[in-house]
């Protein structure tokens, strides 16, 4: 019985090294990118914009699946865009919805018949597809996605438009985004997100590797997209997708920070899954799908720095998170031996239990990475809420969802992680819902 515990706690002594050298393998390339991006923050690369000098036709395109809720306000956001009513035309694609969506959209649409909107049916082919079947009709030089639960900002085309006329090479522009109003602290968490993601867009912006465009009101150049064949219909991030194949074809995306648009967040655990395995599994699928953009030169920091970024963050979350579950796991065996060889006699190591801190024996070197992470960490929350204009202290949102973002949130996005790489293993496909 000894020597089979002797040879178990060995095996797992060896497993636990190859660990310990993954561990400071990942903590090295964090290190790495946090000072890259540390660099990049205080590094020039912003430009202003000049002020809107005409106002071109301006289309919007609305995908629309079973969104009754929402489908209203979203279309009453559009009509309120400070913007010349007969520059802008509004196209709903109801993608086969079978709640109520068609009907409010042809109420909404009889109470104003001074606004240029339409409505096109078509059954449930998923948002691709009803992209490119709203493209088909559109007549604006330039139009946005607007995804049914998100609403614009009033002044989006006025900060958004102006990029385009500067540079003939920019053929999409992206908001900042926002939960609107966050009722529970899993959407509290998720308003926590978006403003920590935006500090991530910034610096993104700075080198023109900005990777998604996403569905709430990203505006692009319509010429191009044409030219580009439209939305890929396979995707199950089509935002991601047309992105990727912007920067492959060496077009410019802009991130501007002066209009926000706000979106729906999920209200429950089991929902936001569905769609974080769906963006995480999309940008992988991508990724993948433009594998030739990686370490390639001609596409500068956007093929050696984020195309394999999209990949290794998955990667660094699984091992951290496997080595969590490793470290706790071995504890664990650990004590169960030591309780093992006393019989399991619990009463005698309590009363021999003695609390021996070695302060030599700290893992100081990982300690310092740790730390110095944490504050690097600390620096990008308190920035993001100052780039979006957000107070950190702003009624109660803040604290408790920051403690759950960090402790919990984490791990779930982790298990996100974890849950994609068993889909890849087994050939399991993902859909839209």
């Amino acid at each position: 019985m000894a020597l089979k515990f002797g040879l178990i706690t060995e095996i797992i002594k060896m497993i636990f090294t190859w660990f310990d050298i993954t561990l400071f393998a990942v903590y090295f390339i964090l290190l790495f990118l946090s000072i890259f991006w540390l660099l990049v923050f205080f590094s020039d690369g912003i430009k202003n914009k000049s002020k809107l000098s005409r106002y071109p036709l301006f289309s919007v395109i609305v995908p629309a699946y079973n969104e009754e809720e929402s489908i209203e306000n979203t279309l009453k956001s559009l009509i309120d865009l400070e913007y010349p009513m007969d520059k802008i035309e509004i196209v709903v694609v109801n993608d086969g919805s079978t709640d109520k969506t068609s009907e409010i959209v042809k109420h909404f649409i009889l109470n104003h018949p001074e606004n240029n909107i339409t409505l096109l049916q078509q059954d449930n082919h998923g948002k691709g597809r009803a992209m490119n079947h709203g493209l088909k009709i559109i007549q604006g030089e330039f139009f946005a996605c607007l995804d049914a639960d998100s609403f614009a900002g009033s002044n989006a085309l006025e900060e958004m438009l102006p990029y385009f006329e500067d540079d003939l090479q920019v053929a999409a522009v992206c908001p900042i985004l926002k939960v609107q109003r966050p009722r529970s602290i899993l959407q509290k968490v998720q308003w926590c997100e978006y403003i920590i993601n935006m500090f991530y867009k910034f610096l993104n912006s700075k080198i023109d590797c900005i990777h998604v465009t996403p569905g709430p009101f990203s505006i692009y150049r319509t010429s191009v997209i044409k030219e580009l064949g439209g939305f890929d219909e396979t995707t199950i991030t089509e935002d991601l997708e047309i992105a990727i194949r912007l920067q492959k074809h060496q077009y410019k995306i802009v991130q501007t920070f002066d209009t926000i648009t706000e979106t729906v967040a999920p209200s429950n655990w089991r929902s936001l899954f569905h769609q974080r395995v769906r963006w995480y599994r999309g940008s992988v699928d991508n990724s993948l799908k433009y594998k030739q953009l990686m370490f390639n030169r001609k596409y500068g920091d956007f093929g050696f720095l984020r195309m394999p970024t999209i990949i290794l963050s998955g990667l660094i979350a699984i091992i951290l998170t496997g080595t969590l579950a490793w470290q706790a796991f071995s504890r664990f065996f650990h004590w169960i031996t030591a309780v093992s060889a006393v019989n399991f006699d619990f009463i005698t190591l309590l009363k021999h239990f003695e609390l021996n801190l070695n302060w030599l024996n700290l893992p100081f070197f990982k300690l310092a990475i740790a730390l110095t992470l944490l504050a690097i960490s600390f620096f990008i929350m308190v920035y993001s809420y100052k780039l979006v204009k957000e107070d950190i202290r702003n009624h109660g949102k803040t604290w408790v969802s920051l403690v759950t973002y960090l402790l919990i949130y984490s791990l779930f996005l982790s298990c996100v992680w974890i849950y994609i790489a068993y889909s890849f293993i087994t050939g399991k496909k993902n859909k839209w819902t």
